[in-house]
């Protein structure tokens, strides 16, 4: 009886014993499968993160490339024929019935930079009627180099300009002059210049068809509020050299607003004045022209 006793409780030890294992061992491999579990999903965590990161390097470093070639200069052109930018611009109003009235402006012009050479021109037609009869009549053109020495301020500017208009004492004028010049401000936003030259101007088809010669004072201003918005001015004024009290003077100023960087349209509005000293019986001193033009840069 006692040794039943004993098999029993040796059977009994040994059933518990194998039974702790089995559970053990079942408890370790359920712990190590959520560690491998874990694993997985930390790994997998990573190369997400990884996978989004890697974009977000390329487009910096994309970013960063764009921005480095922005800031270098432009290439120098090749020949005269490169590297010119244009823009032409036309501008219309009118009126008909108890009133007959037309304006129209027309203008082109361009414009070249290098190192040591800005070239530009420009054409502008000017024609208006009142109650049906021509009240304006009016071209200019004008071509204009400036001659720069490195890093100075100092340049050489030489111009020369061609006028027609019916309604002036003469029919045509041609101008030309060469000086210095001096860049007072010139930065990212503001430029502004100064000019002093002497030439010698024309007059056709009125009382004084002789050349004169004349001193050329200058100021051309452009200041920029904004990627979009950038104002401009320039003043002219023409002294004789036989009789100072003989001059006139030039003011132009206005606003190039942006308003299709897509299409490379602009609205160009303004003043321009023209104020002769010395007229005939008949003619106003001031000559002024007011005008909203679209543009086009190409």
């Amino acid at each position: 009886m006692q040794s039943v006793l004993i098999c029993s409780a040796a059977f009994t030890f040994c059933a518990g014993s194998a039974l702790a294992v089995e559970t053990g061992s079942l408890e370790l491999g359920n712990e190590l499968s959520l560690v491998a579990a874990a694993s997985t999903v930390a790994a997998t965590s990573i190369s997400s993160e990884l996978m989004l990161a890697a974009p977000g390097l390329t487009l910096a470093a994309a970013s960063a490339q764009v921005a480095k070639a922005a800031e270098a200069p432009a290439p120098e052109p090749a020949t005269f024929a490169d590297g010119w930018k244009f823009s032409a611009a036309f501008g219309l109003n009118g009126s008909a019935g108890n009133s007959e009235n037309l304006n129209l402006r027309a203008a082109f012009d361009g414009v070249r930079k290098a190192t040591d050479l800005d070239t530009s021109f420009g054409l502008v037609y000017s024609y208006a009627t009142d109650k049906g009869n021509k009240s304006q009549s009016r071209g200019a053109t004008f071509v204009r180099n400036d001659w720069s020495f490195g890093e100075s301020p100092w340049f050489i500017y030489a111009i020369g300009k061609a006028e027609y208009d019916e309604f002036q004492a003469w029919e045509w004028r041609a101008s030309a002059f060469v000086g210095p010049g001096y860049r007072l401000i010139k930065n990212d936003t503001t430029t502004l210049n100064g000019r002093v030259g002497a030439g010698l101007t024309r007059e056709v088809g009125g009382p004084n068809n002789a050349f004169t010669p004349e001193l050329n004072i200058g100021m051309d201003f452009t200041h920029k509020f904004s990627d979009r918005t950038k104002m401009f001015e320039m003043l002219n004024y023409y002294s004789s050299l036989k009789w100072f009290t003989d001059f006139r003077g030039t003011a132009k100023a206005g606003l190039d607003i942006v308003v299709d960087l897509e299409l490379a349209l602009s609205l160009k509005i303004g003043a321009e004045n023209r104020y002769p000293s010395d007229l005939c019986d008949g003619f106003k001193k001031n000559d002024a022209d007011y005008f909203t033009m679209l543009a086009v840069a190409f």
